[in-house]
C-alpha cells in the first residue's frame, strides 16, 4: 500500500486515498468515498461479520485518509507479511498521533465480502510481537523506509494498476 500511495502521488496531488480490499463490495451507495477530516473506516458492518464491528480498533477493509494524515503516521509498517496485523498497527498509528477514527453509521457502512479461499494468517506470536512495538517503529517502518521496484503501471478509465516487486519475504 505504502508503494501505491508513493506512485499514485507520481501521477497526480491526490488530496485523499482509500486503502480498499478487493474483496469488499459495497452493499449502499450512501457510504461517501469522499475526503473526511479524520481517518474514516468504511467497512463497519461485513456480512461474514454479521454486519458488526468486530472490535472498537478495527481499521480493516476499507480505509479512508487524507493524504497529509497518510504522511503523518507514516504510512503503513512494511514489517508485516501474509495476512494479519498490518490493519491494527494502523490503528495504532492513527490514534498516536492523536487522530481519531471515524465512521459511518452501521446501516450505510455495509458490505458483501466476496467468496474466496483466504490465506493462512500469519503466526499471532509473530504478530503480536510487532504490535508491541508498534509505537517505536513509527518514525522509521513506513513510507520512509519502503524498498519496491515497479514492474508497470496499466492504466484503464476507471483505475490504475501499480504492479511492484517487494523482493522476498524474510525468513519464517
Amino acid at each position: 500500500m505504502n508503494a501505491a500511495y508513493k506512485e499514485a502521488l507520481k501521477q497526480n496531488s491526490f488530496h485523499c486515498f482509500v486503502f480498499h480490499d478487493v474483496d469488499l463490495i459495497p452493499e449502499d451507495d450512501r457510504n461517501m468515498y469522499s475526503c473526511p477530516p479524520f481517518p474514516r473506516h468504511l467497512s463497519v458492518a461485513i456480512d461474514e461479520m454479521e454486519y458488526r464491528l468486530a472490535y472498537e480498533l478495527l481499521v480493516g477493509g476499507v480505509l479512508n485518509m487524507k493524504t497529509e494524515h497518510f504522511q503523518l503516521v507514516n504510512g503503513y509498517s512494511n514489517m508485516y507479511w501474509g495476512w494479519g496485523g498490518e490493519d491494527d498497527d494502523m490503528a495504532y498509528r492513527i490514534l498516536y498521533k492523536r487522530l481519531k477514527i471515524i465512521r459511518p453509521p452501521n446501516a450505510v457502512a455495509r458490505y458483501k465480502m466476496v467468496r474466496h479461499q483466504k490465506r493462512k494468517p500469519a503466526s499471532w506470536k509473530k504478530r503480536s510481537r510487532l504490535l508491541q512495538t508498534g509505537r517505536k517503529r513509527l518514525k522509521y517502518d513506513g513510507l520512509n523506509s519502503v524498498q519496491y521496484r515497479l514492474v508497470f503501471t496499466h492504466y484503464d478509465p476507471l483505475f490504475t494498476h501499480f504492479m511492484v516487486d517487494i523482493g522476498p519475504a524474510p525468513p519464517r
